[in-house]
């Protein structure tokens, strides 16, 4: 089956000042899908390419046309105001939502192409069409999906959950309390309600693709910013870890 796949991010480690947390698991699930036979064609840009210099060995195809397929994926991107809702070409533009919308009008609705909307964030309308379309279906990234959704995952990669020993992984010694990995926005709440105040009383760290703009003072006092490939280390040093 040839697959067109639309998504706004990065395969590879990318740039450091980027909110897609896809990274963690978009090349092992597009992988997995080529190891079953599959072909990948992705309709966004390549920024791996375009904003970090890396050409993947060359081993992905990009196309920014409307090639023939049998199925579309769509990582589902939404209205950003002052980013993607903007004219292209204007300063701070990016023309995920826009490329988007072609593609659905084009397959999806014209063509009647079979549609995958993978809604991770989960911020595709509960009255959509595309709910109600008999060739599309939503999935989300949640145990318990909105009523009509299909539970998908984050995958993770075969061969690391093969190498994992449990007892090797629960004897490492943890010299951090507390560690956040993720970013916080829409999540001042349960940020607030869960990490911080745990966060007052123990030694943390906080990982995040991009800086949190934190008043001194009032919330944890150790952030930094790291690059994909850095998480590694931060992830495995916590007692606790709040993983969003």
């Amino acid at each position: 089956m040839k697959i067109g796949y639309s998504f706004w991010g990065f395969l590879g480690n990318g740039v450091t000042d980027t909110p897609d947390g896809g990274r963690s698991h978009r090349r092992p699930f597009i992988d997995a899908l080529l190891a079953r036979g599959h072909e990948i064609v992705f309709l966004q840009p390549d920024r791996d390419r375009l904003e970090a210099d890396d050409d993947l060995g060359g081993a992905y195809t990009f196309d920014d046309g409307l090639p023939g397929i049998d199925a579309l994926f769509l990582e589902w991107r939404w209205a950003i105001p002052g980013r993607n809702t903007t004219v292209c070409g204007s300063e701070g533009h990016t023309c995920d939502l826009h490329r988007q919308a072609q593609l659905i009008n084009h397959y999806t609705a014209r063509c009647q192409t079979p549609t995958v909307i993978w809604d991770k964030d989960r911020t595709l309308r509960a009255e959509s069409v595309w709910r109600r379309t008999a060739h599309t279906r939503v999935c989300e990234a949640a145990l318990a999906p909105t009523l009509g959704a299909h539970s998908l995952l984050f995958p993770v990669a075969e061969d690391l959950l093969a190498q994992a020993d449990p007892l090797t992984l629960a004897a490492r010694p943890r010299d951090l309390a507390l560690g956040y990995v993720g970013n916080q926005y829409d999540r001042d709440q349960p940020f607030d309600r869960f990490f911080a105040p745990a966060a007052a009383h123990v030694e943390h760290l906080m990982f995040s693709r991009q800086p949190i703009p934190y008043p001194k003072g009032d919330r944890p006092k150790y952030l930094c910013q790291r690059p994909a490939r850095g998480v590694v280390g931060v992830v495995r040093a916590p007692v606790a870890l709040w993983r969003r």
